[in-house]
């Protein structure tokens, strides 16, 4: 999800003819043809009228096409900047578009987001800068003021501008993604107030409380939560939910609150990865002493699983004796094969 803001080229000039020196120029010059000659004679003796020639446009008149290229690295930089000075100049006097694009496609404003220029990206929304513009990676301003915790700018495109709060990169990531990634529960809140969706999908299936589960960001997961749209029982492209990041990162005191907070968690609990991989394998696998002794309040799965293993020949094979000795109190068959023939004892 990481997008960062190009620094426009701005070491490019064009080249100064006149500043060209050629010794031997008077040699490479072209010689006129017989042809050449008659036709500069026959125009010089005509009587020709004189013609009243119409000054250029101004390029950055609203008739002219694209502004000066020089212009626009100059607009861009004022606002990575913060340069408020130079970009009001540019607005007023040259007359650039205030979404000029660079060749990431970025506008002022987006530079102005990601760099929390406050001032900048102010000035350039009261000059109907769209707040909804997106680069090349399909990040807007809201995704980058979320992304760099510029709390102040994303009010200011949700309250006043009515940026659509679900925009999302071309990865899927929307702002809200970045915000729990990141643990910026301020942000978190900002944009659950303005009905972003909880459950919104990155393209690998990957949601907002998958990302708070796994980074073990409890405030932002009790948020989400709380706001009670969270669906725990999605599942990314690889089959993990928010439970199996709880329990993989060992991230105790966010699984006590889910089990003590979220109703039916009995139904999501020992849900399999892709390759039969629980929760409870998992923390057997780990060595998670605490959390597998939770888990098994739920009676989870101890047969074989879609893997070839047990959770006893996880924790056999990892030598976890405490957890053995938990398993079997429980129930688990030590006599159990697994995918290469060998029971638990065998591993032992």
């Amino acid at each position: 999800m990481s997008d960062t803001p190009i620094i426009p080229d701005i070491s490019h000039q064009e080249p100064d003819d006149d500043a060209v020196n050629d010794e031997n120029s008077d040699k490479n010059q072209i010689k006129p043809t017989e042809t050449r000659r008659n036709l500069l004679s026959t125009l010089s003796s005509r009587n020709t009228k004189s013609v009243t020639r119409s000054p250029s446009p101004s390029p950055h008149s609203p008739t002219s096409g694209p502004p000066d290229r020089a212009l626009n690295q100059k607009f861009h930089v004022a606002a990575l900047t913060g340069n408020l000075t130079v970009l009001q100049e540019l607005v007023t006097k040259a007359r650039l578009p205030i979404d000029c694009r660079d060749k990431e496609n970025s506008t002022a404003l987006l530079l102005a987001c990601a760099r929390g220029h406050y001032s900048c990206a102010e000035y350039l929304l009261s000059n109907s800068a769209d707040p909804n513009a997106r680069r090349i990676t399909g990040a807007s301003p809201l995704y980058f003021a979320a992304s760099y915790h510029h709390t102040r700018i994303v009010e200011l495109l949700l309250n006043k501008y009515k940026a659509i709060v679900d925009l999302s990169t071309f990865d899927g990531s929307t702002p809200l993604h970045v915000a729990c990634e990141r643990g910026f529960a301020d942000i978190v809140k900002l944009l659950i107030d303005s009905q972003a969706n909880l459950n919104a999908k990155m393209n690998d299936g990957t949601t907002g409380i998958m990302l708070a589960c796994q980074n073990g960001q409890l405030s932002i997961v009790q948020m989400l939560i709380s706001a009670g749209q969270c669906n725990l029982s999605m599942k990314r492209l690889d089959g993990i939910t928010p439970i199996f990041l709880v329990v993989q990162h060992g991230h105790e005191t966010i699984f006590d609150y889910i089990i003590e907070n979220v109703e039916n968690i009995k139904e999501t609990i020992d849900l399999a990865r892709e390759d039969g991989a629980t929760p409870l394998f998992k923390a057997c696998q780990k060595g998670y002493e605490s959390l597998v002794n939770k888990l098994l309040k739920f009676k989870p799965n101890l047969e074989l699983l879609k893997n070839g293993e047990s959770c006893l020949h996880a924790a056999t094979m990892f030598n976890h004796a405490s957890i053995v000795r938990m398993l079997l109190e429980n129930g688990a068959n030590p006599l159990l094969n697994n995918w290469e023939g060998m029971t638990a004892v065998d591993l032992a």
